[in-house]
């Protein structure tokens, strides 16, 4: 059995993997919880994996945090995934310097084209938004990134005096300043992805699927009933990895 992990930037989720098949798992948000506190209890009785897998976008530190509490636990160290220029059929974008490319922005285009290779846009939504473009042959076209809806909100409300983060009504045109900072912050997520999508079938002359992923997508998710709703893209595409791997 492999021990995967998918340590973003506000939650952490982890599954374990046996057989190609999910057994189980859980998820947190992490920024102000001691790791070794949240999941000593679930994960020292777990067997000895044979591989732990970690996908990770946070600080070095967080990840010495994680590796430490994986070597007391379990007596081995965790592998962490950076992004290659090419595997699991996906190519980079970034030719330079791949491993810049955010490990489960790439991980979760491989799941995408391993799943349904096409003409296709990842797009995620944590704390950050991010957009990547895919061609059905698994080339990465690069993608582009900005902040989440909730943090837009969070924004607002720390450099602004009388606009905060509450949740409004979704309407076109407020007439107060709650509905226009909710609505506004939304309907510039919906925005940026059409124009993205819009320069993406142009360059490859054709439609483009669109698929989200992320626990902040929800919320704008009714606004644009044709995207797809992807699950846990970054840990199956952790299970690629391994798969590959043991291969």
């Amino acid at each position: 059995m492999n021990l995967l992990v998918d340590f973003g930037n506000t939650r952490l989720k982890w599954a374990i993997w046996t057989g190609g098949k999910r057994s189980m798992g859980g998820v947190f948000a992490h920024a102000d919880t001691s790791l070794e506190t949240a999941l000593s209890a679930n994960w020292s009785a777990l067997q000895r994996p044979q591989e732990i897998l970690v996908a990770s976008v946070v600080k070095p530190e967080r990840e010495q945090e994680l590796a430490t509490l994986v070597e007391s636990l379990f007596n081995q160290e965790a592998s962490f995934v950076r992004s290659p220029r090419a595997a699991l059929g996906v190519t980079n974008a970034y030719r330079s310097d791949p491993a810049r490319l955010g490990v489960d922005r790439f991980l979760a285009l491989a799941a995408l084209h391993a799943d349904k290779p096409r003409a296709q846009i990842l797009i995620s939504c944590g704390t950050a938004l991010t957009l990547d473009a895919l061609a059905a042959d698994g080339n990465h076209l690069g993608g582009l990134i900005a902040p989440s809806p909730m943090l837009m909100r969070q924004s607002l409300g720390r450099a602004t005096a009388q606009v905060g983060e509450s949740q409004g009504t979704l309407v076109d045109i407020a007439s107060n300043t709650i509905d226009a900072a909710w609505s506004g912050c939304l309907l510039a997520a919906v925005a940026l992805v059409e124009r993205f999508r819009e320069t993406v079938s142009r360059r490859l002359d054709t439609d483009v699927a669109m698929v989200g992923d992320g626990g902040g997508l929800d919320e704008w998710l009714p606004l644009m009933p044709d995207v797809e709703r992807g699950r846990d893209l970054v840990l199956r595409g952790l299970a690629l990895w391994a798969a590959e791997e043991s291969s």
